[in-house]
C-alpha cells in the first residue's frame, strides 16, 4: 500500500535505509530507489520515481535516516486516508515570513506538539507523504535545482489547497544536517517570488524583522553589495514593521557599506 521513493548516492545508506523500513513499516510497501550521484536535482528524481510507483500512498524520504517506531505504515496510510491531508512530515513551520527562507524560521516556528498531528506550513524534506493523488496536482518543481527548496515548495503549494501536518506517532533518527549554501539561498529566491508569503492570519513583527535580516546577512555571503543587490533584497522588505524595526535593518545594510569601503582600501 505504500510506495518509498528514494533518491540516494550512498549505496551503503540505501542499503541500510532499506532494512529499516522492511524491518519497521508493518504494511505492504515496495521501495523504489533512484540513484542520483548528483545527475539530477532531487525533485527530478523523486519525479522520476514516483511514475514506477504502484500504491497509492507515496512517502519521499532521505537515504540517511532509521526509522524508530515500529508498524508505522498503519498511522502513515491512517493519517493519509484523510482526503483533506495535503503533505504530512515529522518537522515543520507554522509562519512564512516576507523574506526568502527554508521551512525553519525560527525556533518559535517550528511545529512542537504533544497531539498525533498538528497543522504546518511547510515541511522538512527528510520525510515528506502523500496520497499518489494528491501528488499528481502538485509534483516537484524541475526548476529547483540540487538538493534545496523542493521542500519548501511542495509543502507550500500544498498548503494553498489542502491542510499540511507534523505527525508525531512516527519517529525517525536522521544522521546529517542542513547544508544551506548559495543553491539554498538562490532557490528560496526563487519560491517566494513564485509562491509569496500569504499564508497565515496573525502578522508577527519579530519573526518578520528576525527573517528580514537573516536573510539580508545571507544574501551578502554570496552577492556583491551594490546598489542592484540591494534593490534585489529590498523587494522582500517586510512592511509595518515598526521605526525601531527599520532603524535595526538600515544599521545592518549600513555594516555592509562600512565593509565594502574597507575591502576596498
Amino acid at each position: 500500500m505504500i510506495s518509498i521513493v528514494i533518491s540516494y548516492s550512498n549505496k551503503e545508506n540505501f542499503a541500510n535505509v532499506s532494512t529499516s523500513i522492511a524491518e519497521t513499516c508493518g504494511e505492504v510497501f515496495e521501495i523504489i530507489g533512484v540513484y542520483n550521484p548528483g545527475k539530477y536535482s532531487i525533485g527530478e528524481a523523486y519525479n522520476s520515481g514516483r511514475n514506477q510507483c504502484q500504491y497509492p500512498f507515496l512517502l519521499f524520504v532521505h537515504d540517511d535516516v532509521r526509522f524508530l517506531t515500529e508498524n508505522w505504515g498503519k498511522p502513515f496510510i491512517e493519517h493519509l486516508s484523510d482526503k483533506n491531508i495535503g503533505i504530512i512530515g515529522i518537522a515543520g513551520s507554522n509562519y512564512v515570513p516576507a523574506a526568502p527562507s527554508g521551512w525553519f524560521v525560527a525556533p518559535e516556528t517550528k511545529v512542537q506538539t504533544d497531539k498525533i498531528k498538528s497543522k504546518a506550513l511547510a515541511l522538512d524534506g527528510v520525510f515528506l507523504g502523500i496520497t499518489s493523488e494528491n501528488f499528481d496536482k502538485l509534483k516537484f518543481d524541475h526548476n529547483i535545482p540540487g538538493f534545496h527548496g523542493y521542500d519548501t515548495d511542495i509543502s507550500l503549494r500544498a498548503a494553498k489547497v489542502f491542510t499540511n501536518f507534523v505527525v508525531t506517532d512516527i519517529k525517525i533518527e536522521h544522521f546529517s544536517s542542513g547544508n544551506p549554501d548559495k543553491v539554498w539561498l538562490d532557490n528560496n529566491l526563487y519560491i517566494r517570488k513564485k509562491i509569496g508569503s500569504n499564508f497565515q492570519n496573525i502578522y508577527n513583527i519579530a519573526l518578520e524583522e528576525t527573517a528580514f535580516l537573516k536573510f539580508v546577512s545571507y544574501y551578502f555571503k554570496f552577492y556583491p553589495f551594490n546598489i542592484n543587490s540591494i534593490k534585489k533584497t529590498l523587494q522582500f522588505l517586510p512592511k509595518n514593521l515598526g521605526l525601531s524595526s527599520y532603524l535595526k535593518i538600515m544599521r545592518l545594510y549600513l555594516s555592509f557599506f562600512k565593509l565594502r569601503i574597507i575591502e576596498t582600501l
